[in-house]
């Protein structure tokens, strides 16, 4: 299915806690449970979406769609899976099935892909930034140095990144963390079921201003 045929396609039932998307072939049901996560600083209203412990400061890219520069808030879906007799399958634990800055507390109209300059509007699923850390992260372009510190190691060897997704579901996540240097902030989580090539897409209501934009990591059987 290609992106010209998602361009109508939601993604709330991602994010309304319950039963989603089609049992596995063993009986497996999945089930959301919605987490909000805290309030994303965006003081130019430039979102990047990035995996924080690859990108470096200079080479960020925020997303060309912009919005007012505020604090917005970030929530992600939480996928675990119960067998056929309604019992949790605790091997599985959960995974970040998608995470979601919302612009906009009113429903999309449509959603369209994310793309940073030069890009173009892509015509296939295969689109999104780069995980290679199994970890994405949500952040204002202006929060680039702040993110490449709290992603590295101090003279010690601690990660303050990687010491909050590590409080969390024995280390996926999502975290949100605040720069003291700065006072900027990441929300960061892990991707799915590790590393690829993850798409966000805007939704925009029936003005075309965006409401939301949700990262899809693949994890909600269609």
């Amino acid at each position: 299915m290609g992106a010209v045929q998602l361009i109508r396609s939601g993604f709330e039932r991602f994010f309304v806690d319950g039963p989603v998307g089609k049992p596995t072939g063993g009986g497996e049901q999945q089930v959301v449970a919605v987490l909000q996560v805290g309030e994303l600083a965006l003081p130019t209203g430039r979102l990047v979406a990035a995996d924080p412990f690859v990108v470096w400061p200079e080479d960020a890219e925020a997303f060309t769609t912009t919005v007012e520069p505020g604090t917005y808030p970030v929530t992600v879906s939480l996928v675990s899976w119960v067998d056929g007799d309604g019992f949790p399958d605790l091997r599985q634990g959960y995974r970040v099935a998608a995470a979601k800055l919302t612009v906009r507390d009113e429903p999309a109209y449509s959603w369209t892909p994310a793309v940073r300059p030069g890009e173009l509007v892509p015509m296939h699923e295969e689109f999104g930034y780069d995980v290679k850390s199994s970890t994405g992260a949500f952040f204002d372009l202006t929060a680039a140095p702040a993110v490449d510190r709290l992603a590295s190691d101090d003279e010690v060897g601690n990660c303050d990144l990687i010491d909050a997704l590590g409080k969390v579901g024995g280390g996926r996540g999502p975290a949100n963390v605040t720069d003291p240097q700065s006072g900027l902030n990441v929300v960061a989580f892990s991707t799915g079921w590790g590393d690829g090539v993850y798409p966000t897409w805007v939704g925009r209501n029936t003005a075309g201003d965006p409401v939301a934009f949700v990262t899809d990591f693949f994890v909600i059987n269609r």
